[in-house]
Order: structure tokens, then sequence, then C-alpha cells
């Protein structure tokens, strides 16, 4: 029985397949504190934080996602996170419920164990405003270590990359056809072009020297004009001095 190979323009729609496939992630649950800045005592704004967070591994960091409910009497959102961890949060989505209203978003680390600091802004119309910093202690005792989820990731991926450097493959022969057509494409229109211009130079070297040809008979006829001119003067003039001479000679003989 023949062997049936997988034809080379499938292998990119392969590898595109392979990247899209949804890989399971383990999330886990995992309770924490709200404290006072710097402090192991519970900060007021404790009541706030929905427990527990959601934790999940991102490469080589943990993703954590975490969640402000505050109640409708306090206005729409009153509670922002202005930093976490150092940096603002990430993929903030804010939603309201019968209950009150959802202030969710989440930061990344590699090191879950340490206190995380946050900065908050809260503002309860004509009630209360002001910006407070408050530190998170979580609960790891749970969490997967980073190194093992990262190789079982790198194992994940090894069919990927098969089949990627696969496709790199035969898309760089692809390439390299293509090229080979364009560099040829390229000398025909190079050949053509200097073909054309060759053409065009002849054809305006004829176009010059018809016209040099032209100006040269025009002065030739120009000159012979002129020496016409020339020599009918020199006549008349000769002409004329004959004429007076010989007036001149019979005038003064008839005054003697």
């Amino acid at each position: 029985m023949s062997k049936r190979h997988l034809p080379l323009f499938l292998l990119p729609l392969v590898v595109l397949i392979l990247c899209l496939t949804p890989r399971v992630v383990h999330a886990d649950a995992v309770n924490y504190q709200a404290l006072k800045y710097g402090t192991n005592s519970e900060s007021l704004a404790s009541g706030y934080y929905v427990k527990p967070a959601t934790v999940t591994v991102n490469g080589d960091q943990y993703l954590v996602t975490m969640t402000i409910h505050t109640a409708t009497n306090l206005g729409k959102w009153p509670v922002t996170v202005l930093s976490i961890n150092g940096t603002g949060p990430a993929n903030v989505a804010k939603t309201q419920s019968a209950s009150g209203y959802d202030y969710q978003y989440a930061f990344e680390t590699k090191d879950l164990a340490q206190t995380i600091n946050s900065s908050i802004a809260i503002n309860v119309p004509n009630v209360y405003v002001a910006n407070h910093d408050i530190s998170f202690k979580f609960d790891t005792s749970h969490l997967p270590s980073l190194a093992t989820a990262a190789s079982t990731a790198a194992a994940s991926s090894q069919p990927a990359q098969a089949a990627s450097s696969s496709a790199k493959s035969a898309s760089a022969s692809s390439a390299t056809t293509a090229s080979s057509a364009q560099q040829q494409a390229g000398a025909a229109a190079s050949r053509s072009s200097r073909q054309k211009q060759t053409q065009a130079a002849k054809q305006a070297a004829r176009r010059e020297s018809r016209r040099t040809q032209k100006q040269v008979a025009q002065i030739k006829a120009l000159n012979r004009q002129n020496q016409q001119t020339q020599q009918a003067i020199l006549v008349g003039g000769v002409v004329a001095v004959i004429i007076l001479g010989a007036a001149a000679y019979f005038f003064v003989k008839r005054q003697r």
C-alpha cells in the first residue's frame, strides 16, 4: 500500500490549527488576605474584595485575577485599581448585577509568596474620596510549580514546532522558487528596457541628424543669397562710378 504524504501547501494550515487549538489551562482558586499597607492587619477595604482569587500559569508567571464588588448604594464602581505589583491592572472588566458593581482585573507575578502591594482610588460621591495603598498575602500551598508547568508546556509544543519547521522549509523552498522567477522576470524586463532605451536613442540621433542637415542647408542658402547681394552691390557700385566719371568728364569739357 502506497503512503499518502501531506501536500506541502497544507502544512501552514496544520501549524495554524495546532497553534489555535485551545490548551487546557489549570486554574486554581487561591484565598488571600487584604491588609493595611505594610502590616498584617486587615484593611477596611477587605470587604470589597471577592475571595478567593483565580490563579493560572501564564508561561513563566502566575496570572492572578481578582474582583472588587461594591453595593449599588455606593455608586457605579467606586473603587478603581491604580496599580498592582508595580504596574497598572490588566484585563479590566466592569459588570453590573442586581446586587451591585463588579470590577475585575488581573496582574502577573513570578513569586506569589511575596507580599503584593496595590494602590486604589475610592470615590463615593458626596461621601468619601481618597487614594489608599493596600497589601495582599496569598495562600500558595496548592499552587502548581512554574518549572513543572513550563516543562509540560514545552513538551506539548514539540509537535507544533516540528510542523512549524516543516512549514518553514516548504515556505523557504517556495520563496526560493518565487525569487528565481522574479529574478528572471526582472532580467527580461531589464533587457527589454535597455532595448527600448537603445532604440529611442537611435531615433533621437536620427532626428538630430536630420535637424542638423536642414540647418546646414538653410545656412548655405543664406550664404548664397548674401554672396549674390554682395556681388550685385559691387557691380552696381562700379557702374555708378563709371557713369559719374563719364558725367564729370563731359561736364568739364563743356565748361572749356
